[in-house]
């Protein structure tokens, strides 16, 4: 599968897969610039659940849906709670959670669609995005992947209930995984290293051990090798390895800036 790359429109710099774009999957990943915000949360805050104005947040969302023509009203968020559980999402979700995080969908960290003109909108700063495009039945997903989300293989589950929901094939998915924290920055004490491998014995190369103290991580290749496991093929998968951590002047860190910082945004909507 082709490559990522950057693009600007409206002054607003995001990733996307170009050929997605070319068949009206619109795709983006938010970098921290273009938006309202200030402070710590200069300037394109996606998250409404930090501490930055209310009302910068939405105009940075609306900027943001604006570089595919939509409207805020058009999106749908979900909660997020470090868990595994997809979220199904109609043309009548639209606008939960786009304006006030208490609208969001509950207890749910993943949602699909095939619905036309409806955008699933999830906020980053550390964590991984998954997206998934079904190219055959014209269906979506956009999963949150954490530490907690990939040890509960919510990647996976998303991948399961287009199969379930819209009669995809997993050989025919493509994906894209965004941004996240890299092996480089995600250090994790060992008794977390000893569950993440008794959790997948069957994948390689995910955890490297660098010293007594502490076991780094690679969630990015974690959830792609657990997509590959699910009938996912390689060649459908493009990763973006980026670490967030390390560049911090493109994208916000949670590990990085000690908490206190804000969210990048996560969209993907068909237009046709």
């Amino acid at each position: 599968m082709e490559r990522w790359n950057f693009f600007t429109r409206n002054a607003i710099q995001f990733l996307s897969l170009q050929d997605w774009l070319s068949e009206g999957v619109n795709a983006a990943f938010s970098t921290r610039h273009g938006g309202v915000s200030g402070g710590v949360y200069e300037s394109l805050n996606m998250g409404l659940h930090v501490d930055d104005r209310s009302e910068l947040v939405r105009e940075n969302r609306k900027r943001f849906l604006a570089i595919f023509d939509a409207q805020l009203d058009k999106a749908v968020c979900c909660q997020q709670v470090h868990g595994n559980v997809v979220t199904r999402v109609e043309r009548n979700d639209q606008g939960r959670g786009a304006y006030e995080l208490a609208a969001a969908i509950p207890n749910s960290d993943a949602m699909i669609t095939n619905a036309i003109g409806v955008y699933l909108l999830s906020f980053y700063a550390d964590c991984v995005p998954v997206y998934l495009y079904d190219p055959v039945n014209r269906a979506i997903g956009i999963a949150h992947c954490g530490w907690k989300g990939t040890m509960g293989r919510i990647a996976f589950h998303t991948l399961t209930a287009l199969e379930k929901e819209y009669g995809t094939c997993a050989h025919e998915v493509q994906v894209f995984i965004g941004p996240g924290i890299g092996p480089c920055c995600f250090q994790i004490q060992p008794d977390l290293g000893a569950k993440v491998n008794a959790e997948f014995p069957s994948l390689h190369d995910i955890i490297t051990y660098n010293d007594k103290e502490f076991f780094n991580w690679n969630l990015q290749e974690t959830n792609r090798q657990i997509l590959i496991a699910g009938g996912v093929k390689a060649s459908h998968i493009s990763t973006c390895e980026l670490c967030t951590a390390c560049h911090t002047e493109i994208f916000y860190s949670h590990r990085r800036e000690n908490g206190k910082t804000g969210r990048m945004g996560a969209l993907i909507g068909l237009e046709r």
